[in-house]
């Protein structure tokens, strides 16, 4: 999964768009924390994922990228608190 910050979604708002268009969905994140998900959008496709298949997804993203899956539960555990 590709990680932005909320400056670099304010200055480069069409490369993370197309980012996640071409390479999967953009975590936003501010001060550190997860606040958003960008998912690009196929031609054609009308699919919604839902809250479960969101967290599996970036559970399973996050395990590609090195994360250890008990500090991808521990920060969606946290994001859920602040919802």
């Amino acid at each position: 999964m590709i990680f932005a910050n909320i400056r670099e979604l304010k200055l480069e708002t069409g490369k993370i768009l197309e980012l996640s268009r071409k390479n999967g969905p953009v975590m936003v994140t501010k001060r550190g924390q997860p606040v958003a998900i960008i998912r690009g959008i196929k031609k054609g496709s009308q699919s919604v994922f839902t809250y479960s298949e969101v967290l599996n997804n970036i559970r399973q993203a996050a395990e590609k990228s090195g994360y250890r899956l008990k500090d991808v539960n521990r920060l969606i555990n946290e994001v859920r608190k602040n919802i």
